[in-house]
């Protein structure tokens, strides 16, 4: 059975931008830390990722319906509970 990995919350991090971006993705745009949490593991990764997460959802570039859709179908392939 595979060993599924934590992801770290806002505040747990010691970079600070690190805690920030995960704040936003908490009570912002995202509305959910966990995936970002994850992928802040590695701090420069989620510093790269965010802006282009950004720039696709929260500018509206993917419809919201479509956006749904996408973390849905992520959520089912990774069994996860979202």
């Amino acid at each position: 059975m595979a060993t599924r990995i934590e992801p770290i919350k806002p505040g747990e991090s010691p970079d600070p931008e690190v805690n920030q971006l995960l704040e936003d993705a908490k009570n912002g745009w995202w509305a959910d830390a966990n995936m970002f949490g994850l992928i802040g593991r590695n701090p420069q990764n989620l510093k790269t990722i965010v802006p282009v997460f950004v720039s696709f959802f929260a500018e509206g570039k993917v419809e919201p319906h479509l956006h749904e859709l996408m973390r849905l179908k992520t959520g089912q392939i990774n069994d996860c509970a979202y």
